[in-house]
């Protein structure tokens, strides 16, 4: 993750070169695992129902997995293939979609699949004591989240095409981006999913049309319009987004496939890193390679019921494939 950098006293053009070369070295630094620990290809979860939707890590390479059926939250230490829980069912969450790692906290969209209680973001602390929460309201859902170099949290919600903010030290989440291009397409599906900051703008997925957006942060905060980027080959059903550097996303499909983006101005150029995964929901560097969780969710809400592939896993795959 990058640290916040006083704008107030850097002109613009500097402080766009200065936060471009910090997003680059935190990225290299996250993507750098010790080469003398073997990485294994495959990391199993635990149990018949975790049903993993996202994860993210921390500086050390300890790789945190969120569950969206049993609202867990586990890691993988570097080098180790059983994981320890961090939070646990006891803790109130009930289903956990988005997983981010910032600094020495952990955040979490804690959802509930049943609709009968308000979303939350929930921070704990890197052992899964409780920090804080804060209340998305009535008709949203929290889908993933990301913080930009002044350490703002921005927070996609998938029911209304609004993307909310949590101020640096605020205690609440307020509306940042409200766009009607944003929201579902169909009454119930899932519109607003990925989100990744890169060079003061955030860049936003569309799960059920496949868009990506470009939206610049204002030199006051405040949003401004969104810019479809046209992709080729189209996305289809993006799920979790992470930024391999300035000018690279990465990107889940839930069809299979893991993506690579080139961006250039309003284009984007997609070649695929990975086929053939197990309904993809997320993916993170670390450890020098992408992470994937193979998040079976269809199955998991299902009519009728489809029992899942086990046991549920998170996937290795090489930032540069073989050829």
């Amino acid at each position: 993750m990058t640290h916040a950098i006083d704008a107030s006293h850097t002109p613009k053009a500097h402080l766009t070169r200065t936060l471009g070369a910090a997003l680059t070295l935190a990225l290299s630094l996250a993507a750098c695992g010790d080469d003398a620990t073997p990485q294994p290809d495959v990391l199993a979860l635990p149990g018949a129902t975790y049903y993993p939707e996202s994860l993210s890590a921390s500086a050390d390479g300890t790789l945190f997995v969120g569950s969206i059926a049993t609202g867990q939250v586990t890691a993988f230490d570097d080098g180790a293939t059983e994981a320890r829980v961090v939070v646990g069912t006891g803790s109130g969450v009930t289903g956990v979609t988005g997983v981010l790692v910032h600094g020495n906290e952990l955040f979490v969209c804690s959802v509930d699949t049943t609709f009968q209680k308000a979303t939350d973001v929930k921070s704990f602390a890197l052992d899964g004591t409780p920090h804080g929460t804060y209340t998305l309201g009535a008709g949203r859902l929290c889908n993933d989240m990301v913080f930009d170099a002044a350490g703002n949290l921005y927070v996609t919600d998938s029911f209304s095409g609004t993307v909310l903010r949590l101020r640096a030290g605020g205690s609440a989440l307020e509306p940042w981006l409200a766009d009607t291009s944003l929201a579902p397409a169909q009454q119930g599906a899932f519109g607003l999913d990925g989100i990744v900051w890169v060079e003061g703008a955030l860049y936003l997925n569309k799960l059920d049309t496949g868009g990506l957006y470009r939206v610049a942060i204002a030199a006051d905060g405040s949003a401004g319009a969104a810019t479809k980027i046209t992709v080729t080959p189209a996305l289809v059903s993006p799920d979790g987004m992470r930024a391999l550097d300035a000018h690279t996303l990465l990107v889940v499909q839930s069809g299979g496939t893991l993506a690579k983006l080139a961006l250039s101005g309003d284009t984007a150029t997609a070649t695929s890193l990975a086929d053939g995964l197990d309904q993809p929901t997320a993916v993170i560097v670390a450890r020098g390679s992408a992470w994937v969780t193979e998040g079976q969710v269809g199955r998991l809400f299902a009519q009728p019921a489809q029992a899942p592939n086990l046991p549920f896993a998170i996937k290795r795959v090489n930032l540069t494939p073989s050829k």
